[in-house]
């Protein structure tokens, strides 16, 4: 597997671009609200956690378990980081898997502004990569894990090929 393929440049303005323009999920789905800062091989995005939205308990908060995907909405950030840098508009990818998840917390609060961060920790050629994440608070950490993913070329000849399963 490799490291750091496809380094990211122009970091600056990379800041300044809409999460909208980077990953596909949409309305309630889209968790991250905002980049914090990016590398070749990491990428911090930003979440509120706010009363409004239907995971949220308004007295409790976001369950810790959504933190799985707001790792994994990190990461589809960085990879559509990599394909802007490229030309390319974002694909869809495949969480695969969280390894060695641990919440420190049962519930995000309301009205917390999160910060997600994914490094980069193995990659190989044909979209398949390994991220160790975290999500804090300020300086606090809440939680943090391991995410798997996988960006095909082209998901729909992925789904037929039946390589999948």
């Amino acid at each position: 597997m490799m490291r750091g393929a496809g380094a990211m440049t122009m970091r600056s303005k990379s800041l300044q671009i809409p999460i909208a323009e980077l990953i596909l999920q949409r309305d309630d789905m889209l968790l991250i609200d905002c980049l914090h800062d990016c590398g070749a091989e990491y990428v911090e995005v930003g979440a509120k956690v706010a009363a409004h939205h239907p995971l949220v308990d308004e007295q409790r908060g976001m369950p810790a378990w959504v933190g799985i995907e707001m790792m994994a909405q990190a990461v589809s950030v960085f990879s559509g980081l990599e394909l802007r840098a490229q030309g390319l508009p974002p694909r869809i990818g495949l969480l695969l898997g969280a390894r060695l998840y641990e919440a420190r917390v049962p519930f995000f609060r309301v009205e917390a502004r999160l910060k997600v961060r994914a490094v980069l920790s193995l990659r190989d050629t044909q979209g398949l990569g390994v991220f160790e994440c975290t999500i804090r608070e300020r300086d606090e950490l809440l939680a943090r894990g391991q995410v798997k993913g996988f960006v095909p070329q082209d998901i729909d000849e992925f789904l037929r090929s039946g390589a999948y399963g």
